[in-house]
């Protein structure tokens, strides 16, 4: 499903949700589901893939990618989201720079132009997914731990 809550109100959406959900249950099958809405994520995936410019740059669980995401954007993109506990009392945390020009992606890592931790090696190679945790997986050279540690 494609954006399937896009434009309803917030009624209609939950009783569109719990439909899929049921229907998911009752015929034992897997549903995938594009969202930009992370708050339907959150409800319905039991795993999430996180895409950037094209790319899947992370994977996990809804838990795992939700608490403790691990690639720089998805870390942006969770960070942005406002908090119920801070409203009035902080500002929202943008990620800064704009998205690359879809038919001019940057060459390697195409988040690198936006990334607080790039490294000359992110402009040069696309990096490969890392496992960063069981069935958790980044996108990053962050975690290309050749040392048998995570970065």
């Amino acid at each position: 499903a494609d954006e399937p809550t896009t434009a309803l109100d917030v009624t209609i959406q939950a009783q569109i949700l719990e439909i899929m959900k049921r229907l998911k249950s009752e015929f034992d099958s897997a549903m995938i589901m594009i969202s930009h809405d992370l708050g339907v994520v959150a409800e319905v995936a039991d795993r999430v893939a996180v895409m950037y410019a094209g790319d899947i740059v992370e994977t996990g669980t809804v838990e795992q990618v939700f608490v403790n995401p691990r690639h720089p954007y998805t870390v942006g993109l969770i960070g942005s989201l406002p908090d119920i506990e801070q409203r009035g009392k902080s500002r929202l945390k943008p990620i800064h720079g704009l998205m690359p020009d879809s038919m001019e992606l940057p060459s390697g890592c195409s988040f690198h132009p936006r990334c607080p931790h790039v490294m000359g090696l992110c402009s040069a190679a696309k990096p490969q997914m890392y496992q960063v945790g069981t069935g958790h997986q980044s996108r990053c050279y962050l975690h290309d731990n050749k040392d048998g540690t995570d970065g």
